[in-house]
């Protein structure tokens, strides 16, 4: 049984490189293109979610925290941040 990865990201490439690898590897990949995607595909219970950040509409951290309560695999967040309170909110 493979394990399912969600990946949440706007950026085309970097979603279909990550597909590209991770199928590779043999996981089961769901992807999403926006935060409201990727809320509508928490149903599908995956293992771990990769989760940008910088999303229009609604940003990485708020889908973060809108799917918290419905999932307990890892999320790790792709980003470019640096800044010490983006790492905080993170946490959160």
């Amino acid at each position: 049984m493979a394990y399912k990865i969600l990946i949440i990201d706007d950026d085309a490439e970097l979603l279909k490189m990550l597909r590209k690898y991770f199928a590779m590897k043999q996981y089961e990949i769901i992807a999403a293109e926006n935060g409201a995607e990727g809320l509508s595909k928490i149903k599908l219970q995956p293992d771990i979610i990769l989760l940008d950040v910088n999303m229009p509409e609604i940003d990485g951290i708020e889908v973060c925290r809108r799917i918290r309560d419905k999932v307990t695999c890892p999320i790790l967040f792709l980003t470019a941040r640096v800044d010490e309170q983006d790492v905080v909110n993170g946490l959160f």
